[in-house]
């Protein structure tokens, strides 16, 4: 695969300094940026093993959408909006579950086939004349990639396998359509702006002081890349090295000799991110994928979970522990970072970034972003009630410009 230069990323005027601080405290903002990044843009749910029988499904939610996830009869994996025909209730009770052979409105008891098919309305003869055709669940985009579930609500841009291609060989030695869960999900949840999450999360330099105990395990091999293609990927090896953290000695000693890896990636943790969240991670024992969210104006959510093959030896059951240990670590200053950095950007005194070449992930994230909501350009908030019409004004000049 190929990387672009840090030079490539810092070309764009403007990406030394990073977004201007009002765009990390702005409702309007907040609410443009559910439609037109999450809501356009493909976002993972669950992986094919949580779904495992007919009748299983999943729900998930962004912004005012939602969605209900499920397994039909012939085993295929398709996506709904999670709103009933007739008066828009949720088709099924909870988060997650199993619906039996249809969905049952629990409003009036309209129900619907795995296939989002109508299958019958009670007492349908106080209805006028309907085509039942046109009164199936509205269906979702939907895509299955190495096991792991998608859905857009919205936006008609590239699949997964495509957007993901320059990471498929490597992910394919993983065997991720075959793992089991690891334990429960978790999250974390924040009372700033979701940007602020991602900018830390999206940048190595800050490891080897903010992070002291994976600086131990990776060292100086830790690097970040973008590729051709707009994907991020970072990457550390702990091979031949000498550990100060008990944790980090133990975790190493703890992976079995044998491994369905190839040798090249016995000894890695990679990285790889897609736009605008979406981060799985891959280890020699597991894997984890976690994803950012904005729930409102100043506040967010951070999400995550793991697989792995099964392996029921005892040295796996500890690297795996131990795994989630030290990440779990991590996690944690970084919620501290991020809680100090989100504070300096409402400081009277903050008037921008200054990014170095090795940040280039966060000046990447930041041009993606421009690209799609290029009012973040701007050094100043437009006037309260404008800012979707600017940023629209703003998309046809870019158009205009491009087409010129």
């Amino acid at each position: 695969m190929k990387y672009v230069t840090a030079q490539d990323i810092f070309r764009r005027d403007g990406s030394r300094r990073g977004l201007p601080a009002w765009t990390y405290d702005n409702s309007e903002l907040t609410r443009l940026e559910i439609e037109q990044v999450f809501l356009r843009n493909w976002l993972f749910v669950a992986h094919v093993v949580d779904l495992p029988r007919s009748g299983d499904y999943q729900c998930f939610s962004m912004g005012d959408e939602r969605a209900v996830i499920v397994r039909g009869s012939d085993g295929e994996i398709r996506a709904f909006y999670n709103n009933c025909r007739h008066r828009a209730s949720r088709v099924v009770p909870e988060e997650k579950g199993h619906c039996g052979k249809a969905f049952i409105c629990p409003f009036h008891g309209w129900s619907y086939n795995l296939d989002g098919s109508l299958k019958n309305i009670p007492k349908s003869d106080t209805f006028p004349q309907l085509d039942r055709a046109q009164y199936g669940l509205k269906p979702l985009d939907c895509e299955v990639w190495h096991g792991l579930i998608f859905v857009r609500f919205g936006g008609d841009g590239p699949s997964v396998a495509q957007m993901l291609a320059e990471a498929e060989e490597e992910i394919g030695f993983y065997r991720i359509e075959d793992m089991q869960r690891l334990g429960d999900s978790y999250d974390f949840r924040f009372e700033l702006d979701w940007k602020a999450v991602v900018d830390v999360d999206n940048e190595g330099y800050h490891v080897p002081i903010g992070h002291p105990e994976l600086f131990d395990l990776m060292g100086s091999t830790y690097t970040d890349q973008r590729t051709e293609g707009g994907l991020s990927r970072s990457q550390g090896s702990f091979r031949d090295r000498k550990f100060r953290f008990e944790r980090n000695r133990e975790y190493v000693e703890s992976l079995p000799d044998d491994s369905y890896l190839p040798e090249s990636h016995r000894h890695l943790w990679i990285y790889w991110g897609m736009f605008p969240t979406f981060v799985l991670t891959l280890f020699p024992d597991q894997i984890e994928i976690y994803q950012f969210f904005p729930t409102g104006p100043q506040q967010s959510i951070m999400q995550g979970v793991c697989y792995a093959l099964a392996d029921d030896r005892p040295q796996m059951h500890r690297a795996r522990e131990l795994n989630q240990a030290i990440n779990m670590g991590v996690g944690n200053e970084d919620i501290q970072l991020i809680a100090w950095v989100a504070e300096g950007m409402r400081s009277s005194t903050y008037d921008g970034l200054m990014l170095s070449d090795l940040e280039l992930g966060v000046a990447s994230f930041h041009n993606a972003l421009r690209d799609v909501l290029p009012v973040l350009d701007l050094a100043q908030s437009p006037e309260p009630g404008t800012l979707e019409q600017v940023n629209a004004n703003l998309l046809a000049q870019n158009k205009v410009a491009a087409a010129g």
